[in-house]
C-alpha cells in the first residue's frame, strides 16, 4: 500500500504543477458566480436553468479533468521512459496501475470537490434553497463513482491507444452514453454510466434518490472500476517496454 501511495503522490504533485487547472477552476468559478448574480425579473423559469447550467458545467468539467488526466498517467511515463526507475525499485506492476488510478482520482474528487462548491455557493448567492440538501449529497456521492468508473476505463483504453485517442474515446463514450445511450443498438448489454447523473433532478428539485438505489449504484461503479483495473493490470504485467 506503501508504494502505491508514493505513486499516487507523484501523480497529484503533477497536476498541483500544471497552471491549465487552475485556469478551469478560475473560469468555472467566473461563469457560474456572475451567472449566480444575473436575474430576469424573478422568473421562476430561470432558476432552473441557471441550475441547469450550472450543474452540468460543473459535470462536464469534473469528467474532462479526469479523463485528460488520466488518460496520459501511463503513456506518458512510457514514452518519457520515466517509469523504468520506478519499476527498478520494489513496485509491481500491479501497483504501479493502482498507484496512477489512485492519483487520478484524488485530483478528480479534489477537482469536482471545488467545482461543485462553487455550484452551491452559487445557489446561496441566488437565495435558492428549493433543492433538498441530501439530493445534493447524492449527487455528490454518485458523480464521484462516475469519475471513478471513467478514471479505470481510461487507464485501461490508454495501454491500447495514443494519449490523443484514449482521451477523445472515452470522452466519446461519456457524452454518448449520457446523451445518446438508449438510442445506441445493443446498449443493453453495456455498461451505463449514465445511471450516475441525477442533474436532472438537481435541475427540478424531484424527490432524493431511495438510499437502496444509491448502494447499488455505488456498487456497480466499484465493480466495474475494479474489473477495468484488473484488465489494465492483465495486460500490462506482461508487457515489454
Amino acid at each position: 500500500m506503501r508504494n502505491i501511495w508514493i505513486i499516487a503522490k507523484g501523480v497529484i504533485r503533477e497536476l498541483l504543477r500544471r497552471q491549465d487547472f487552475y485556469l478551469i477552476f478560475a473560469l468555472l468559478l467566473v461563469i457560474i458566480l456572475y451567472s449566480a448574480m444575473i436575474s430576469f425579473g424573478g422568473e421562476t423559469g430561470f432558476t432552473r436553468y441557471f441550475k441547469e447550467i450550472g450543474i452540468s458545467l460543473v459535470y462536464i468539467f469534473s469528467v474532462i479533468v479526469a479523463i485528460t488526466f488520466a488518460g496520459r498517467q501511463v503513456s506518458q511515463e512510457v514514452e518519457q521512459k520515466t517509469i523504468y526507475p520506478i519499476l527498478a525499485h520494489p513496485v509491481s506492476r500491479g501497483q504501479f496501475i493502482a498507484g496512477k488510478y489512485l492519483g487520478a482520482l484524488v485530483i478528480s474528487a479534489i477537482s469536482f470537490t471545488l467545482f461543485y462548491s462553487a455550484f452551491i455557493a452559487s445557489l446561496f448567492i441566488r437565495k435558492d434553497f428549493s433543492t433538498p440538501p441530501m439530493l445534493l449529497v447524492e449527487g455528490y456521492i454518485l458523480q464521484l463513482c462516475l469519475l471513478s468508473f471513467f478514471i479505470a476505463l481510461t487507464i485501461l483504453l490508454s495501454l491500447f491507444l495514443s494519449q490523443t485517442a484514449t482521451t477523445g474515446i472515452s470522452l466519446i463514450l461519456y457524452f454518448s452514453s449520457t446523451w445518446f445511450g438508449a438510442n445506441i443498438p445493443g446498449y443493453i448489454f453495456l455498461p451505463h454510466p449514465e445511471l450516475f447523473d441525477i442533474k436532472e433532478k438537481i435541475i427540478h428539485t424531484w424527490d432524493v434518490v431511495p438510499l437502496w438505489a444509491v448502494s447499488f449504484l455505488t456498487s456497480y461503479a466499484a465493480i466495474y472500476t475494479a474489473l477495468f483495473l484488473l484488465l489494465a493490470y492483465l495486460t500490462f504485467k506482461d508487457r515489454n517496454l
